[in-house]
């Protein structure tokens, strides 16, 4: 199968008509080399191929319907709207093999959109001529059965998308059916199928009958399944648009970030902060405020408190000694003594002097000034800051002083960063960008709900229909009549499961070592894999060489088990070990083991988990694979990969570029930036370029032209 030429009209970017003319004038030049910046249009190259060759099926859609239609529509260049007549079409040339003949196809799809109801026309030519209803249909069964729709992105490599083939549990089914379908296993399948649901016809009219019912129950199965199995397809679809939706909602809302943004939430939440900062600095400053001009000059002189105090003290009590002093009259005693009885002065003098001793203060000396002389609401006043001076917490203070200071940072900052903010012009296109983006979320999630109800309706469908087929069926064969032909039908089920069986056998093993052979010739680490075991429903287990000490191996077999041991060193190294102990099973090998105590050293395989690998490691894995499988096919398909080096380094491109792009295939389309195939690995590719464009996106237009020509010139 070749790609000959590739025709756009008023497809996304493509604006007008756009050709690419693919065809390849001699076998050594087998590279279609197509340029681009991000942007430009070679994403849309890889869609309009697969909607040509598949309609709505490259969508996962049994047939046109309104979410056919809306994806078709985002497909039509935008300008094309701003006309009378809306117009837009896809066009594919192929060669393909056909009953040893080559043979020319062109397969065109047109879309009119005017008044906004999508009209979609389907044309099949060959040689020039229009083909019938009938012969297109045969035609299009025949490049299903060789490139089936959903195998179809097997041979179109996103090199951004790839590594999530091995990200899913179901990766094994995947690639199983590629197999199948490239190496002629399918039709084994079918044959079997066909041979174990086949009963032969009835002879009488209850035997009519009865087939009847079966044929009409196997059939709905059968639907059931194919709708079943394009409502799974469709999920995964949509459940990778919703990541992507996810991933978008993410970068825009650190792109939003990046330029300054500040939802209205963030901008509540920051002027709260603010006014709260402003209040706390604003009491702070009051409180410190109060106490530098009020108690600070007092707290400065503390020290000097209990002086005062004892001062005041003893200002008071002189002050109470001379006011007794003065109230106590020598005559007026003396008189008052002498009406008792006769007291001479001797004694009243003591007795005066007794008195006054009890109100004169220590270190009372006659004749001295007071140092205060305060009246008793100045002594009160005194007494009360000495109290505030005592009573005065410095840990309070400090935490003011701070309270203060941080609160002016706070402000400091959201000032800045209000500053600094987006207008809010801007700020309204960020949002209203990130509520399309939950618009579409929503509208994805609730896509996947319907599907999910509908898949789970079927389901029960199916599982009633299934029990009364295979109760029909088992009807049927108890009262065939040809038992002959039963039989001959059974026996060539059970031929053709042995022929499958055995050919499947055959295929892995010789995948094994093709995989291999490519990785030694674009693989720059010598044993990072050297070994590959695929298992009966192709599951791969990567494995490298390692070398063991007896001892090591004992301990293996102990600390993990004998199934997680034999998983570690793979079939190959289980086969190895069972030769050198003489054994025939895991628990003869483990007990073998246990019995040896020697040294020395044995050639083994270490099992290497794929989903450890790096993204470059597992790019250049699954590289290796496809050119395995599709080697091993042997079928002669065009091989298109879009930004081919996505995760490889730059050692490995130069092999890559030297050993894969000109041996995959015959014919081999990349789409590239001038960043990945840049003027070094466009010199190694020279040689095997048959045709080069180059996609020129002028942003303002949003328009995409066609270059006949790559970035560099040699």
């Amino acid at each position: 199968m070749r790609i000959n030429k590739i025709i756009l009209y008023n497809f996304n970017s493509f604006e007008g008509l756009n050709e690419f003319d693919f065809s390849c004038q001699t076998p050594d030049k087998n590279i279609i080399l197509i340029g681009g910046k991000n942007g430009a249009g070679k994403t849309s190259l890889f869609l309009a191929i697969k909607i040509a060759l598949y309609g709505s099926l490259a969508f996962g859609y049994l047939g046109v319907n309104p979410y056919y239609i809306a994806k078709i529509k985002d497909c039509i260049n935008f300008k094309s709207f701003q006309k009378k007549t809306v117009k837009a079409s896809v066009q594919v040339n192929l060669s393909l093999m056909v009953e040893r003949e080559v043979r020319e196809y062109e397969i065109i799809r047109e879309w009119d959109c005017t008044g906004q109801k999508l009209i979609e026309k389907h044309y099949i030519m060959y040689n020039g001529e229009l083909l019938e209803e009938q012969e297109s249909a045969y035609f299009q069964n025949y490049l299903h059965g060789l490139i089936p729709p959903g195998l179809f992105d097997f041979f179109l490599f996103d090199g951004e998308q790839v590594g999530t083939i091995f990200s899913t549990n179901s990766y094994n089914t995947y690639i199983k059916n590629a197999v199948y379908t490239l190496c002629g296993l399918d039709v084994f399948e079918i044959v079997r199928k066909y041979s174990a649901n086949y009963t032969g016809r009835a002879a009488n009219e209850n035997e009519e009958e009865v087939y009847s019912l079966y044929e009409q129950l196997k059939n709905k199965v059968e639907v059931l399944e194919k709708k079943k199995g394009d409502l799974e397809v469709q999920m995964k679809q949509e459940q990778e648009l919703l990541e992507q939706t996810k991933t978008d909602l993410i970068e825009l809302e650190t792109a939003f970030k990046n330029a300054g943004g500040i939802t209205k939430k963030n901008r509540k939440l920051l002027t709260e902060k603010y006014q709260e900062s402003e209040r706390l600095k604003a009491e702070s400053a009051a409180k410190i405020k109060i106490f530098m001009e009020g108690l600070m000059p007092f707290f400065i002189v503390k020290e000097f408190s209990d002086k005062i105090t004892s001062q005041l003290d003893f200002e008071e009590k002189e002050e109470i000694y001379y006011y007794v002093q003065q109230k106590l009259n020598y005559n007026e005693i003396k008189l008052t003594l002498n009406k008792s009885r006769n007291v001479d002065e001797k004694t009243i003098d003591s007795l005066m002097d007794f008195l006054l001793s009890k109100f004169k203060p220590k270190g009372f000396k006659e004749g001295t000034q007071l140092m205060h002389d305060l009246s008793k609401e100045g002594k009160g006043k005194v007494n009360a800051m000495i109290s505030s001076i005592e009573d005065f917490d410095t840990q309070e203070m400090i935490h003011l002083i701070k309270q203060k200071q941080t609160a002016s940072d706070n402000t400091a900052e959201i000032n800045r960063i209000l500053k600094n903010a987006m207008t809010e012009e801007d700020n309204n296109k960020f949002i209203e960008q990130e509520n399309l983006l939950f618009k579409k979320k929503d509208q994805i999630s609730q896509e996947l709900l319907d599907i999910q109800n509908h898949i789970d309706k079927i389901i029960d469908e199916l599982q009633t229909t299934t029990l009364q087929r295979d109760k029909a069926f088992q009807k049927l064969k108890d009262t065939a009549q040809d038992k002959h032909v039963f039989e001959l039908s059974s026996g060539l089920t059970k031929m053709m499961s042995a022929l499958l069986s055995k050919k499947t056998v055959f295929i892995r093993d010789r995948l094994e070592t093709l995989i291999v052979t490519a990785l030694h010739q674009i693989y720059r680490k010598d044993n990072l894999i050297t070994h590959v075991e695929i298992g009966e429903d192709f599951q791969f287990s990567l494995y490298q060489n390692a070398t063991y000490e007896v001892t090591e191996l004992n301990y293996l077999m102990k600390n993990l088990g004998k199934e997680a041991f034999a998983s570690m060193i793979g079939k190959e190294g289980k086969k190895k070990l069972f030769e050198l102990y003489g054994v025939n099973s895991m628990i003869q090998l483990q007990q073998a083991m246990n019995f040896v105590d020697g040294h020395g050293s044995i050639e083994l395989y270490k099992k290497i988990d794929l989903s450890r690998l790096s993204k470059g490691e597992r790019q250049i894995f699954i590289l290796s694979m496809y050119w395995a499988i599709i080697e091993l096919s042997g079928k002669d398909i065009p091989f298109i990969i879009d930004t081919p080096y996505a995760r490889i380094d730059a050692g490995h491109r130069k092999e890559i570029s030297e050993k894969f792009f000109p041996n995959i295939s015959k014919q081999v389309i990349i789409l590239s930036t001038d960043e990945e195939i840049n003027e070094e690995y466009y010199g190694i590719l020279k040689p095997y370029i048959a045709k080069e464009f180059l996609l020129v996106n002028d942003e303002a237009q949003n328009r995409t032209s066609v270059e006949q020509r790559y970035f560099f010139e040699r």
